[in-house]
């Protein structure tokens, strides 16, 4: 895997405590950001961080940016583009339950 596609160190460091339940939620903030048209993968990451950043505060938007990665690889969002760091790509809801 591409070091890129992983958060920095210095990011860890920030989201080390969270609780699965925590990621369930960004999770949670990520999906509802979207929906079944195409977006620009930093509006809904913007979108999901603001949602949540009164609850989240030290949880860098980064983080938010993996995770809709991970979702995209879970097949829970569909992507077009080159899914990276950059954001560059669009995204909708998937069209197909992901595989268990």
């Amino acid at each position: 895997m591409n070091p890129q596609e992983q958060p920095r160190e210095s990011d860890l460091e920030r989201v080390a405590s969270l609780s699965g339940s925590d990621v369930q939620a960004i999770d949670a903030a990520v999906i509802d950001a979207l929906t079944l048209s195409w977006s620009d993968a930093k509006n809904v990451v913007a979108s999901a961080y603001a949602s949540l950043l009164s609850s989240f505060p030290a949880v860098p938007d980064v983080f938010f940016s993996y995770r809709l990665r991970k979702l995209v690889a879970a097949g829970a969002v569909e992507a077009v583009g080159t899914v990276d760091r950059q954001l560059n790509y669009q995204v909708r809801l998937s069209s197909h339950e992901p595989a268990a």
